[in-house]
């Protein structure tokens, strides 16, 4: 059977994640995970894209994307061929690095934005590699809250929309919100949850 085309809607945002092939580490060591995220900051200039969260761990990684542009399936195929050819080089090895075709998960409310977010944040965390997500040094947690200097890569204030526009409190109540356990509350912490109808980019047209 053919391919399903994928739905790539401007103004939405999308959870990607992309898995090595059996399981295989895709990122060996610093400077592989240096390399992808230097071209993930070219891919996200060259596509269009707002970066809001991202999260490097052994045999996978974890994106949030907002298109502006619907170029999800030609920014992740370019992505991933470029590092994979990459990788095969510096590693010295030969065939396919990624599983099938990466998996994306559209974005349907605020509550949904902040709800991934998080989960991107803790597996490091749930992986057991440190007790606190902001130890983690291949993610954006530690940056989004104001713990160490700024991504290149990721939108601060686009990544916080759930917990308001004032990125200081925003990131407060975030880090409060990765925290909490229980679900219930989580929900009170982010403005406008549930959001009614698809959550929109503002200022972005549903096309």
């Amino acid at each position: 059977m053919a391919r399903q085309p994928r739905l790539e809607l401007p103004g939405r945002a999308y959870h990607v994640t992309q898995h090595g092939v059996d399981d295989r580490r895709i990122f060996v060591d610093d400077i592989d995970c240096d390399l992808f995220l230097r071209f993930l900051g070219e891919e996200i200039a060259r596509s269009d894209w707002t970066c809001l969260s991202y999260c490097l761990m052994r045999t996978h990684y974890h994106l949030l994307v907002r298109l502006n542009k619907p170029t999800l399936s030609s920014g992740f195929q370019r992505l991933n061929l470029r590092y994979a050819i990459a990788y095969n080089k510096r590693q010295e090895r030969r065939g396919h690095l990624f599983e099938a075709r990466y998996k994306d998960d559209l974005i349907e409310s605020l509550g949904h934005h902040a709800e991934v977010t998080r989960y991107i944040h803790l597996n490091p965390v749930r992986a057991g590699i440190c007790p606190e997500p902001e130890q983690y040094q291949w993610s954006d947690y530690g940056s989004t809250v104001g713990l160490y200097i700024g991504e290149f890569i990721v939108d601060t204030a686009a990544a916080l929309e759930p917990f308001g526009s004032d990125v200081k409190q925003a990131r407060a109540t975030y880090q409060k919100f990765v925290r909490e356990a229980d679900r219930r509350v989580r929900r009170g912490q982010v403005r406008d949850w549930p959001q009614r109808g698809p959550y929109q980019a503002p200022g972005l047209a549903p096309e």
